[in-house]
């Protein structure tokens, strides 16, 4: 794992962002635990699982069609996939209703404050995403990678949280 130590990536607000095993962090050197730097190298191993079945499904539409322009899905099926995920956890419940906060009976009932709910559930969904939830439930075991399964991020999708809408 290379670290790139700078202060314009990762976003602000995040401290660490991995690339293909290509940390940027924001934060000193003298910061970064062993707990975060397995936390990167979950995300690592759920990128190179992403471009391998994207790779399978990229090859196989090329043999289909006979045309190789469906490699391209090597570069989109990867963030297709992410963002997917990321939908699921933005837009299925328990997450809290946008229809009550138009309808003024919630916390958010004047129009200043809907930014404040997007917000919160773009976070919300960025925390609660299958992929996130797998680095953050195993970073503090030690063995992990080593008795991980392949494509572990995808059981996270059935185990979604049960919260109660904010």
């Amino acid at each position: 794992m290379k670290i790139v130590y700078n202060k314009y990536i990762p976003f602000k607000g995040f401290g660490l962002m991995n690339i293909l095993d290509l940390v940027f962090s924001r934060r000193p050197e003298n910061e970064i635990t062993l707990v975060s730097k397995r936390h990167e190298k979950t995300h690592t191993y759920q990128q190179y699982e992403l471009l391998m079945i994207a790779s399978i499904i990229s090859l196989v539409l090329c043999n289909i069609y006979a045309s190789w322009g469906y490699l391209l899905g090597v570069l989109i099926i990867p963030f297709a996939i992410y963002i997917a995920a990321f939908l699921i956890e933005a837009f299925i419940p328990p997450y809290h209703n946008a229809k009550e906060c138009f309808d003024g009976k919630c916390f958010c009932n004047k129009i200043k404050a809907i930014p404040t709910w997007l917000g919160k559930v773009w976070m919300d969904a960025y925390r609660d995403n299958c992929f996130e939830r797998e680095a953050n439930m195993n970073e503090r075991n030690v063995n992990y990678h080593i008795h991980r399964r392949w494509c572990g991020w995808a059981w996270y999708i059935l185990k979604r949280n049960k919260r109660k809408g904010k």
